[in-house]
């Protein structure tokens, strides 16, 4: 009942497997007790969230039929299964718990034998195809002709792992790997020496060093394994390459790397954010130095006001006092500066997330356009705006809406109903028909062309299509036909004047010499 603690998270569909129990609480004790019993893995209860795009609307049965499909790919079909159906985001997800230990065997069952994230990527693509969802771009598994699951072939040129893209995501700025992949990843490949290769990373501001048996690169002060930049820039691939290590001459003291934006989108936003986050870390920083220097001058007080009581009533015993006073005073630094260290994790922690700023500051659509910046990256600054319709209509919506399904089925046959009508919703935008009379016609006309036995909360579903279409991504997709309009008027502009150019009549001239016409007239 996530309705008790948030009044506005509701809950579109849920279900259970395997449970011996009916009532959701009984089978969360159910749940509980039987994960209690597991002796080798201390939290057997696995939690997956499956997400839609933001014009996919699933039904019940959809929804079903992934849980199953996720319960057999991963080999936990006779384990206990709780799942529930979220739509209080732009984007339908559904959150799976399972609890890995089966109640017959009494075992763990370690899915996929341990690349669990693997298969789901194959789950992925299984669904995305059986159902008629809108696939991912970058995909690592998709489904063939003869379809079975295949291996997505493209290149994968060296990026950020997971935890510099988490931190791009939440600052904005450039992660220290995808720093040192940019500067260098050319210079660590061609490099034929050591004395080469450190003297290049430095002019990069860069640097590299032997820790171990390993390679670290450090940008600025933070390090970074070598491995994480390219897989064949670990030590014992780069000393089969340019023979033993050779450490370089690193004196001068690194140089601060300036924190750069990850993307041009929102990029003024992005510095007035920046220019906060430093305020905040300078505020703290003054805290911090202010508390030690406290500490130090309370420190410096107690040892000679209690060194000059001890000295007049017991001389013998002051050096004894001074030893046992001076590690009361550093046990008392180190546990201060362990709090502050925890209190800067903290600190780190309640910085706000770029978006979440952008919202705070009323800045909605800004924090849209930060959500979807690599399709923004892809438009023209000046596209990069709501557009306008591109033509005015006066026609029935309701016939627009039969026509275009028609169109576009004849398109795409198989196409998911909900993306149908979100397509729908956005070609009746780009004709001219306002958000409130393209919400009410899906709601007339979606039930009517739907005819299979589907529940849905048609008003519901009318709004978020629509909402789509009037969305970001809307405003993007109108903008790339935009683009698109202007690269076909271009091209057919093109084909006129060539062909103009062609059938134009062509005079002929042959030359002579002088002396051919001299004395001759011409009439």
């Amino acid at each position: 009942h996530p309705h008790d603690v948030n009044p506005a998270e509701k809950i579109e569909h849920s279900g259970d497997r395997n449970f011996i129990s009916s009532p959701h609480a009984a089978q969360r004790l159910e749940m509980i007790s039987l994960a209690a019993e597991s002796v080798h893995s201390k939290m057997p209860v696995s939690h997956w969230v499956f997400s839609w795009r933001e014009n996919e609307q699933p039904t019940r049965e959809q929804v079903d039929e992934l849980v199953d499909i996720f319960l057999r790919e991963m080999g936990l079909e006779g384990c206990q299964t709780v799942y529930g159906l979220h739509y209080n985001t732009e984007n339908y997800h559904v959150h799976i718990a399972v609890n890995r230990m089966h109640p017959i065997t009494m075992k763990v069952i370690d899915p996929n034998n341990g690349f669990d994230i693997e298969a789901a990527h194959k789950i992925l693509a299984m669904v995305e195809h059986r159902q008629g969802w809108t696939p991912e771009a970058n995909a690592r598994y998709i489904v063939d002709e003869r379809g079975e699951v295949a291996r997505r072939k493209g290149k994968s040129g060296p990026k950020p792992k997971g935890p510099a893209l988490d931190f791009e995501h939440i600052t904005g700025e450039k992660s220290a790997q995808r720093i040192a992949q940019e500067r260098g990843h050319a210079i660590i490949k061609n490099a034929q020496s050591w004395p080469e290769l450190h003297k290049k990373l430095a002019t990069a501001g860069l640097r590299l060093e032997k820790k171990g048996s390993g390679a670290i690169i450090f940008v600025g002060d933070i390090a970074i394994k070598a491995s994480s930049v390219d897989r064949a820039f670990s030590m014992k691939h780069l000393c089969k390459k340019l023979d033993d290590f050779t450490p370089g001459d690193h004196k001068a003291p690194p140089t601060p790397i300036t924190p750069e934006p990850v993307s041009e989108v929102n990029l003024d936003e992005w510095k007035r954010f920046q220019s906060e986050r430093a305020a905040m870390s300078r505020a703290r920083q003054t805290v911090e130095t202010e508390t030690i220097l406290q500490m130090e001058a309370r420190h410096k007080e107690e040892m000679e006001t209690k060194l000059a009581d001890i000295g007049k009533r017991e001389p013998m015993f002051v050096n004894i006092a001074r030893y046992f006073l001076d590690e009361q005073h550093k046990k008392e630094t180190r546990r201060l500066h362990k709090e502050l260290r925890k209190n800067r994790k903290s600190f780190g922690a309640r910085k706000p997330r770029f978006e979440t700023w952008l919202r705070s500051c009323g800045l909605r659509h800004q924090a849209e356009q930060w959500r979807h910046r690599r399709r923004m990256e892809s438009l023209p600054p000046h596209l990069r705006e709501a557009p306008q319709p591109l033509e005015d209509t006066q026609r029935d919506p309701v016939k627009t809406y039969a026509a275009l399904r028609q169109r576009i089925l004849e398109d795409t046959p198989h196409m998911e109903a909900s993306r149908l009508d979100a397509r729908i919703a956005l070609s009746m935008r780009m004709n001219g028909f306002t958000q409130e009379a393209i919400a009410e016609t899906i709601f007339q006309c979606a039930p009517k062309e739907q005819t299979e036995q589907v529940e849905r909360d048609w008003r519901r579903y009318a709004e978020r299509a629509t909402a789509y279409a009037f969305g970001i991504v809307g405003d993007m997709t109108l903008a790339k036909s935009v683009v698109a309009r202007e690269d076909t008027r271009k091209r057919e502009e093109e084909t006129r004047q060539a062909e103009a150019e062609r059938q134009a009549p062509r005079i002929r001239m042959r030359g002579y010499s002088g002396s051919l016409f001299a004395g001759k007239k011409f009439s």
